[in-house]
């Protein structure tokens, strides 16, 4: 625009609203005017913007140049701290500038409170600095760099702006007119241009307007900035002294003039050296910015500001995307650890003996606070105080009370009660670390904190009082603390002024003290006496102590509903008494007599170790003390321990306090009758405790104290111990009483009852000697009304009015589409956005839900979404949907009562529906007719699972192989029995195997550790692995067992290592579920049984240990022991009783039955020759193979073991047992066995004795038939598993129910119904 503007006069001047009425933006307000700008605030619809309006007064003047230029730099000026011009618009009237609005100038922050540090002055000149190279690089100068030019945000990031291309490069030096007008808009005459920008005018004519530079049309140079720069981090670390006025400037260009001294006012070195350097008057003794940089690094600027911080600061300043202040606060919490780096940085810079803490923490302190107040989420907040308390650790004193303090007594102030709830144990925790007060911030306590806090005493939420009540003893000390620091680093200071400054801090607090004291919630009042009730009293003193504290704390024991708040009044009373003295006896003894008298038995034990302590620190009177000796003796035959040891220490605490002849006369004559003889040396406790006589066993106890007859029943046994003693014993009770109990019906019934229980002469003569304290314990227990507690909150009783939602759980099978529209809108959705507060309105948000497009969850949501951002997507559009962490919760709460409502559905169906173990038809008997001999494995075969509702079977063995057998085709004219499937996963021996999901999946458990789940599929020809894991047999040992946990709302893999390691895998996802340790000690695991619908998994050791666990809590919920100590070898479940577990031992064929809820051994199987229940082994055979069902309504279980034998156990009618299957090679006829029911130790035993056989006939059904050898129908070997399978032959008359059998050899054996037309195959 060229000099030529200043002559020009303006023909009329409009105000600068005037010129934006022809723009689409509001004005708003007016932020100063020159004759070269006009500048205004204005609205617009992405927020407030800098307008700078040129008013066009000649329309000859060439400005499309100018405009050109300027679009020109806000293109190459998009750098890091740089704000340049966004927008320029030409019209008739002006030319429009635009750029965005940043509230604070560099030159305002100077001047403004809290004042800027040392730190954060030079973290502003690195910036400067940088953000000037970064221009310099692209070829852009600036031409007009000052404080007000220079923005800087709350959180201290700078921007360089207002480039001015448009004004002249050089002014006449005899003419201040031109400075004036461009460059003088603050009116402070302070000139920050280079001094070669100042040259003479053309044949020496003062008012001539073309300058020589612009005839040589000469541009802007880095080397100007560079000077400006320098003269604006002068002004900064002088705390806005300006080096250079214009007059000053111009003798400094002519050499008339030295800085010098306004150099010496910066006290750093480095600072001086640096600006001495930027502000030389030759251009060419200047260095660029870049070399400025360099040349500081790891001096004047930390090497963090150029390696971590302004990368990190930058993320927080970039608009793409645009991170909300909540968004800031999460993003800082989770670089808690990038922080804690800045902070061990800047120790290596100064040392790790500086006590002002971490200065480079106050640039992220002002980060996090600059984000406060633009929060929305409460867990925001949250994460904010969390962030603060942390900084507080670190920084120095003055920071905490300057930049941290105030943010903290504005979210005491905050909406919601958690927020309030934090911010008071951030205030404590802060002002903890607060070591020393700086002189304007020494009545920082009585005029800024205390103040603030008032209404936290009467706050409407009991949380945030209970907050306060639990920190406010802590806050008082701090404040005493720092008042005496005060003090002693004052020394001039007046002693009434510490006074006064006392009196009033105690006066302040006393007002919230008593708030709290007198609170109608109890848990207010406990919390404050259980945190620093001592700590007032030293703050308040003995006679405030007594006033305030006690005076309130005794009408605690009023309360006959909270035992809570009377017990912590007995643990707090001695912290009290002790510190306002002796003369609190009298005031004392009523309240512990009426402790010794409470109903509950923990505050009387709370009661007696309260008058021991205060007795060992002498604060009660000798009579008081003879008195609540006589109160507290009876208590010596209480039934409750803890108040039998609490009174013995009380004893011994007197023993210890008096002398020797008051102990043996006083002492002794009252705790004698309760002991069994003398004591000597009261006051050693164990002596005490070992002479006392038994106590009053606790059910005649409570049936004494809650009698009707007590008086009676006392007066009676008064008069029973008079003929003992052979004198009268005197009983202060109500006369006119019967002489005996049989005068009296309920007397009579009472003394039987407590005979029954237990009451012998003993226990009489202690119960007459307790006569006061069970009579007062009576009274007050018929007077006692205990609340009754229902357990539910009525929401419509609340103060504030609770947002309720109802949401329609699906039904099974429905397909559920997740989309972010997962509340209805209504009619009336509006008005109740606009009576929500702003948390509800952020959580169920204000857009149009109409016009968000919804999809499939399963197409659209990302794997790993951010918590507080909700997706949608469909094939056009891409929303991204910002919610509130509660609605998020609210949501998966939805989800989470929709998955339950659906397992609770779906677990309905299994058990109405569901799978059962096959029932064998009425009437069945197990025959010994062969159906079918499987000889397809080459090692021993463990385990066999039949699949339910199909007629499948499997089994699995030592040689690795899993095998899948039809056995529907197993009868009839079927001729060949082969394996249907063959699997070999080279895993090594196979322990155990079972059905998991849904019955179309087996897991399997190898010796080698590998658990492997496979995919059965009936229409395929071979199995195929669908997940495995590998167990590290030196941590874990070999798997012993497997089984799988479905009822209906868990899926879980469960298997069982030797060295007791319970894991439970949930096959849905990576990883284990769940693992328990089995006790080490109980022995190795052999054997293990999982029962689905109890949630029960049993557990059996080498050592006879079984354990039984909770897997809804994964707690042990009862151990058995074997008397014994036999191996367990097998487990299953009772087949009717749900708490009884059925375990195979090692030895005698012997299979006990136990009752998990007792513990108690029912009933014992003994199918052996031996001696019933002997400890002696004469027979060594055991069952290892154990199998439990029912027929005709009656439960029966069959055994299998080494002796290679099957009984069936009528376990209802232990006579009707029988020996089902021969071993193969008993011969036919000559073995028969019977059975007998005996009761041998309480025990139920099913003895087993061999029978003489009679000779029978051949049954022609049974006969052998001509053709090939038959296998014999029993085991050569010893039987590893039973099972039973039941065919479903369409032909009715071929459906039968049989049993299979394993054995270690690798035979398979089906027994049943045998046809004529069968032909046995090995296959």
């Amino acid at each position: 625009m060229g000099n030529q503007l200043v002559g020009v006069a303006p023909s009329q001047i409009f105000p600068v609203e005037h010129y934006l009425t022809e723009l689409d933006l509001q004005f708003d307000v007016n932020l100063g005017s020159t004759r070269f700008f006009k500048v205004a605030r204005a609205k617009s619809l992405e927020g407030h913007i800098v307008v700078k309006v040129f008013a066009r007064h000649d329309p000859t003047l060439p400005l499309n140049a100018h405009i050109h230029q300027v679009e020109s730099i806000r293109n190459d000026a998009q750098l890091p701290n740089c704000l340049p011009f966004k927008e320029t618009k030409l019209s008739d009237k002006a030319v429009f500038l635009f750029r965005e609005y940043v509230r604070h100038s560099l030159y305002d922050r100077i001047s403004t409170r809290p004042f800027l540090s040392p730190i954060e002055k030079k973290w502003i000149a690195f910036q400067i600095l940088y953000g000037l190279h970064r221009c310099h690089k692209v070829g852009v100068c600036h031409g007009d760099i000052k404080l007000e030019n220079i923005l800087i945000t709350s959180w201290h990031w700078v921007l360089i702006t207002d480039f001015a291309s448009y004004k002249p490069t050089h002014l006449p030096e005899d003419n201040p007119a031109d400075f004036s007008y461009f460059f003088d808009t603050s009116r402070r005459r302070t000139c920050y241009i280079a001094p070669e920008r100042f040259v003479k005018t053309l044949l020496g004519h003062v008012n001539s307007q073309l300058l020589l530079a612009d005839d040589k049309k000469e541009d802007l140079t880095p080397a100007m900035d560079i000077f400006s720069t320098g003269c604006c981090l002068a002004e900064l670390f002088t705390d806005g002294q300006p080096p250079f006025d214009f007059s000053q400037l111009l003798a400094y260009r002519s050499g008339e003039y030295s800085p010098e001294n306004y150099l010496n006012k910066i006290e750093d070195d480095q600072v001086r050296d640096l600006v001495r350097d930027m502000i030389q008057r030759e251009p060419s003794a200047r260095k660029s910015a870049e070399s400025y940089l360099a040349q500081e690094r790891g001096k004047l600027f930390p090497e963090y500001f150029y390696s971590f911080l302004h990368s990190y600061m930058l993320m927080y300043c970039d608009t793409s995307p645009i991170l909300s202040p909540d968004e800031k606060i999460e993003r800082l919490k989770k670089d808690a650890t990038s922080i804690q780096w800045l902070v061990s940085e800047d120790q290596k810079c100064r040392g790790r003996d500086d006590k002002n803490g971490c200065e480079a923490l106050v640039l992220i302190t002002s980060l996090i606070t600059s984000c406060i107040r633009g929060l929305h989420f409460s867990n925001s907040k949250i994460q904010c105080l969390e962030l603060l308390a942390e900084l507080s650790t670190h920084t120095s004193s003055e920071l905490v009370l300057d930049r941290i303090l105030p943010y903290i007594m504005y979210l005491i102030s905050d909406p919601f009660p958690r927020v309030r709830v934090h911010a008071v144990h951030t205030l404590q925790k802060a002002l903890s670390y607060v070591k020393a007060v700086p002189p304007s911030d020494a009545n920082v306590f009585p005029e800024y904190i205390l103040p603030g806090l008032q209404q936290v005493a009467h706050d409407d939420a009991v949380i945030v009082r209970t907050a306060f009540a639990e920190n406010i003893a802590e806050l008082a000390e701090i404040s005493l603390r720092l008042l005496e620091h005060w003090q002693v680093s004052h020394n001039d200071a007046p002693r009434h002024s510490y006074e006064s400054e006392l009196a009033t801090l105690q006066q302040m607090m006393q007002k919230m003290v008593s708030a709290l004291l007198t609170d109608h919630q109890n848990i207010v009042k406990q919390t404050l006496i259980e945190n620093g009730i001592t700590k007032l009293c030293v703050f308040f003193g003995k006679q405030k102590a007594n006033d305030i504290l006690l005076s309130h704390m005794i009408t605690f024991l009023n309360d006959k509903e909270d035992k809570q708040l009377r017990g912590s009044f007995f643990d707090c009373i001695v912290g009290v008494a002790a510190y306002i003295g002796v003369h609190s006896s009298p005031i004392l003894y009523p309240l512990l007599q009426q402790g010794l008298t409470d109903t509950e038995e923990f505050v009387i034990r709370k009661a007696i170790n309260a008058i021991t302590a205060l007795t060992e620190l002498s604060l009660l009177h000798k009579s008081a003390l003879y008195l609540l000796l006589d109160e507290a003796a009876p208590f010596l035959a209480h039934p409750n321990l803890w108040i039998r040891q609490a009174v013995v220490g009380f004893i011994s605490a007197l023993a210890r306090t008096l002398n020797i002849v008051d102990v043996q006369c006083k002492v002794m004559a009252v705790i004698e009758p309760y002991l069994k003889h003398k004591v000597i040396q009261l006051e050693k406790e164990f002596m005490v405790l070992n002479a006392l006589k038994p106590a009053v066993p606790r059910t005649v106890y409570d049936t004494v104290i809650k009698s009707s007859e007590l008086d009676l029943l006392l007066q009676n046994l008064a008069e029973r111990q008079n003929p003992k003693k052979g004198q009268t014993t005197h009983v202060s009770l109500p006369s006119a009483l019967p002489a005996s109990p049989q005068q009296n019906s309920t007397l009579r019934n009472l003394f039987r009852r407590l005979s029954s229980d237990g009451m012998n002469e003993e226990v009489e003569e202690m119960l007459v000697l307790m006569t006061k304290l069970l009579v007062k314990t009576n009274r007050y227990l018929i007077l006692e009304v205990k609340p009754q507690i229902t357990g539910k909150l009525e929401l419509n009783t609340l103060k504030f009015p609770v947002h309720t939602h109802a949401a329609t759980l699906s039904k099974v099978g429905e397909i559920i589409k997740s989309d972010v529209t997962s509340f209805p809108v209504n009619r009336r959705r509006n008005e109740e956005l606009n009576q929500m507060n702003e948390e509800w309105k952020h959580m169920f948000g204000t857009v149009d839900y109409n016009s968000i497009s919804t999809v499939n969850r399963e197409k659209s949501q990302p794997s790993n979404p951010p918590p507080s951002i909700q997706q949608s997507s469909d094939t056009d559009s891409y929303i991204q949907l910002r919610c509130a962490p509660c609605r998020l919760e609210l949501r998966e709460l939805i989800k989470h009562r929709e998955r339950l409502y659906r397992d609770l559905l779906k677990g309905k169906e299994w058990t109405e529906k569901g799978y059962r173990p096959p029932l064998a038809p009425s009437g069945w008997r197990l025959r010994p007719a062969l159906v079918a001999h499987l000889h397809g494995h080459s090692g021993p075969v463990t385990r066999l699972v039949s699949f339910p509702d199909q007629t499948i079977m499997a089994s699995c063995s030592h040689d690795g192989c899993i095998r899948l057998w039809d056995y529907g085709k197993m009868e009839g004219r079927n001729i060949a029995n082969r394996a249907k499937q063959l699997h070999n996963a080279h895993s090594g021996p196979l322990l155990g195997m079972t059905l998991c999901n849904n019955n179309a999946f087996l897991g399997t458990a190898s010796q080698n550790g590998n658990i492997i789940v496979l995919r059965v599929d009936n229409a395929s020809s071979k199995m195929t692995t669908f997940d495995s894991r590998l167990i590290s047999l030196e941590d874990e040992g070999a798997p012993v067992d497997i089984a799988h946990l479905d009822s209906g709302s868990q899926s879980v893999l469960v298997y069982s290592t030797i060295f007791g390691c319970l894991v439970g895998w949930d096959l849905r996802s990576p990883g284990i579920a769940w693992k328990l340790d089995n006790d080490i000690k109980h022995g190795v695991v052999t054997a293990m049984h999982m029962d689905s619908n109890q949630y029960c998994l049993s557990i059996g050791t080498n050592n006879g240990y079984l354990t039984s666990w909770d897997l809804r809590f994964h707690l042990p919920i009862g151990t058995i022991v074997h008397p014994n100590g036999s191996r367990i070898r097998r487990l299953c479940g009772h087949p009717t009783q749900p708490s009884c577990i059925v375990s195979a031992m090692e030895g005698n064929n012997e299979v006990s039955l136990w009752c998990i809820e007792s513990g108690s051994r029912q009933t014992v199987l003994w199918g052996s020759g031996a001696p019933p229940l002997s400890n002696t082994q004469s027979n060594t055979h055991s069952i290892c193979s154990l199998y439990s069902g029912i027929v005709d309504k009656s439960p029966f279980l069959l055994t299998g073991g080494t002796d290679h034998r099957i009984r069936y156990w009528d376990l209802d009618n232990l006579g009707n047992s029988y020996l089902a299957i021969p071993a193969g090679g008993d011969t036919p006829g000559n073995i028969n066995f019977s059975y007998k029911p005996r009761l041998i130790d309480g025990t139920n035993v099913g003895l087993e004795t061999q029978t003489k056989c009679r000779q029978k006939t051949t049954n022609l059904e049974e006969a052998p038939r001509a053709g090939p050898d038959q296998p014999a129908i029993g085991h050569h070997n010893a039987i590893t598993d039973i099972t039973m399978c039941k065919s479903s032959n369409s032909n009715e008359k071929f459906s039968q129910c049989f049993m299979v059998s394993a054995a270690r050899d690798g035979v398979i054996k089906c027994l049943g119904r045998q046809h004529p037309l069968q032909i046995i195959s090995l296959t």
